[in-house]
């Protein structure tokens, strides 16, 4: 496994954000996607027009292999942005039946907040809560590009 990176949630300021973490500490934007990018799917909620401009995903590499990824919160796209509680625990994992472990064992006594699924990002991914509030992203990448 590598080694866990922050994600952070922002309420429609997440390119502003990334930015500004760009500007303090360095590094590149390697990816920012925006939510009108993401192809429609039954499996997904569709995206009011006001949420189309906010950020789906971002990553900001500061080298070492260290990076903070960042996303808006479109309603209906995860839970409710709580200041404070803005943010997740990203793994990335080695194989499929790894991540379905670590989300199961994750998700007992909590809840889980997206079931593990092939993505059109090309990860096999998932979210859950633990059960001390904490929120986890667990991924397997499908190439070395894919969300970490």
């Amino acid at each position: 496994m590598k080694a866990p990176s922050i994600y952070l949630y922002f309420a429609g300021n997440c390119e502003q954000a990334i930015n500004y973490y760009k500007t303090a500490l360095g590094g590149d934007i390697t990816l920012l996607s925006r939510y009108k990018d993401m192809p429609p799917s039954p499996d997904y909620p569709p995206i009011a027009d006001e949420f189309k401009e906010y950020v789906m995903h971002s990553t900001l590499n500061l080298g070492d292999g260290n990076v903070i990824q960042c996303a808006d919160l479109a309603e209906g796209w995860g839970p409710p942005l709580t200041v404070g509680n803005n943010f997740a625990v990203s793994l990335s994992v080695e194989t499929r039946g790894r991540a379905d472990e670590i989300h199961a064992a994750l998700s007992t006594g909590g809840r889980v907040t997206m079931a593990m699924q092939d993505t059109f990002w090309k990860s096999y991914f998932g979210t859950c809560t633990d059960q001390f509030g904490v929120n986890w992203m667990i991924a397997y990448p499908a190439t070395d590009q894919s969300m970490s």
